[in-house]
């Protein structure tokens, strides 16, 4: 089979994307890093032919076979230029994005694996196999009948990598598309994806993880619409000045000093009393006012679902929840979402305001959000939203940056309880730091419950940790203390500072 080349020339689009230039061959791994707002999500859509370029040029070429002038590329190898519309694209370069939602189109996990290989006319039986190893492949075995819609944010991510990487396109660009997996679910993605490479596949990770784009060929660095070619991702990540200039952590980053517990008597916030949720989790817990909870394990565990159970979006089937003493129902579920605020996965799904501003000062009147102008933008500050930013429409922002103004509209409800899904989905090393900084500034005046797969994000201001597998709470212990249970929280898939 021939090689062929993706080769990026001048592309420019309006002012987020400049004059970028540079060749992708089919067996490269390469990794594309670089500050929230960057322009690296724009510029995968204008490779795939989402978007079209303001300037500039995407062309797919093809090792030259015969004696013939061919393009060079530059490595200084000659190829043919190859015809590629606009609208056959998709089969040779697949996109990967952040929200597995927008992706997932089969009723059920065989369908939508199943679906693009029956759409390139392969035969039904063969698929059917293929669909069993595939879901054994991707820890989904026993779920095939289920709908995607079920599954946790991470086996969706998987459910919509793999069905598309079975597609075998020539190139494709994971955009976030590793970044909600445990470490388990994540070394499975990457087994897949390892068997397409070096052969037949180039890929193209968006990624704000050092350690995952360590594992590329080449590292591409993007600022201000901007390419750089930084060459070997080690070389360049070693460089804290290279870090620094490009929103980068530092690999296995903790933040932060050690919170601690305060002993004074407190009121008990949440029990959960020997309660069941259908076949997603079991779970007889307290939590006190003002701890900050870290909720740690493998995708599908029942972390979302116990953050859920909290205001009410899954009532138990058995057992009994009370929330500020009362035993949370029907009657009081308004009562209850009051004084709770729940921020989920996938934020930039649920936003409903015109602007960013809006959208963050959407529950007070008109008049207060415009008398406090000034004071509010101070506040957006704190998590790294500007002026320019605040005027924007929620839709016109990166992954990063939806994140942040989630976690600013959460906070500006002045909950009693704070529910955090993955918080640090997609937050560059400053926006990181930014979000840390305020969540150990409010340790002990809320109370929180933070659902991640990293423990490097909740380490230094968690009171305790939970660790959730199969549906139960399998470990509850002080965070001071996690270096004691390192070898069952990384047999669990969580992510462990070295």
């Amino acid at each position: 089979m021939a090689e062929k080349v993706l080769r990026i020339k001048g592309l420019s689009y309006k002012n987020i994307v400049r004059d970028v230039s540079f060749d992708w061959r089919q067996r490269e791994v390469i990794a594309l890093m670089g500050a929230n707002g960057s322009g690296k999500s724009t510029l995968a859509r204008l490779i795939t032919g989402l978007i079209e370029p303001t300037v500039g040029v995407v062309e797919l070429l093809e090792v030259r076979t015969n004696g013939s002038m061919g393009a060079r590329t530059s490595d200084g190898a000659q190829y043919n230029p190859v015809p590629w519309p606009v609208e056959g694209r998709w089969r040779e370069v697949a996109f990967i994005g952040q929200h597995p939602r927008r992706q997932t189109i089969g009723a059920s996990v065989a369908e939508e694996l199943g679906f693009g290989l029956l759409n390139l006319g392969l035969d039904v039986q063969d698929v059917q196999l293929r669909v069993k190893e595939l879901a054994v492949a991707i820890g989904l075995e026993g779920k095939e009948n289920q709908s995607p819609s079920t599954l946790s944010g991470g086996e969706r991510q998987r459910l919509v990598t793999a069905a598309i990487l079975e597609m075998k396109p020539a190139f494709v660009i994971l955009d976030e598309a590793l970044t909600m997996l445990d470490q388990r679910a994540q070394d499975k993605i990457l087994s897949l994806l390892q068997q397409k490479h070096p052969t037949q596949m180039g890929q193209l990770w968006i990624t704000h993880d050092p350690e995952l784009a360590a594992k590329a060929d080449r590292l591409l660095l993007m600022k201000d619409g901007r390419v750089w070619d930084a060459g070997l991702p080690a070389t360049a990540l070693a460089s804290r000045e290279v870090r620094e200039k490009y929103g980068i952590r530092a690999e296995y980053q903790i933040w932060g000093a050690n919170s601690e517990l305060n002993n004074t008597p407190r009121l008990k916030v949440l029990e959960w009393d020997s309660c069941s949720y259908e076949e997603r989790l079991d779970i007889d817990k307290r939590i006190y006012e003002g701890e900050f909870i870290g909720i740690i394990g493998p995708s599908g565990a029942g972390k979302s679902t116990l953050l859920e159970s909290v205001i009410g979006l899954n009532l138990p089937t058995a057992g009994r929840f009370e929330a500020f003493g009362e035993v949370l129902g029907k009657n009081n579920l308004i009562r209850q979402r009051q004084r709770c605020r729940l921020m989920l996965q996938e934020p930039g799904e649920y936003f409903i305001g015109h602007t960013v501003y809006d959208e963050v000062f959407y529950g007070r009147s008109r008049r207060e959000a415009k008398s406090k102008k000034d004071e509010n933008l101070r506040y957006l500050e704190r998590f790294g939203i500007t002026a320019e930013m605040a005027a924007k429409p929620p839709e016109h922002l990166s992954g990063g940056e939806k994140q942040r103004v989630a976690l600013a509209a959460a906070f500006e409800s002045e909950p009693e309880v704070l529910l955090l899904d993955e918080p640090m989905l997609g937050l560059d090393g400053l926006g990181r730091e930014q979000i840390l900084s305020f969540l150990a500034g409010v340790h002990g005046q809320i109370t929180i419950l933070c659902v991640t797969h990293d423990l490097t994000e909740v380490i230094e201001v968690a009171d305790r940790l939970w660790l959730i597998e199969d549906g139960r709470v399998t470990l509850d212990f002080p965070a001071t203390f996690w270096q004691d249970y390192r070898e069952s929280l990384q047999a669990a898939g969580v992510r462990c500072p070295v």
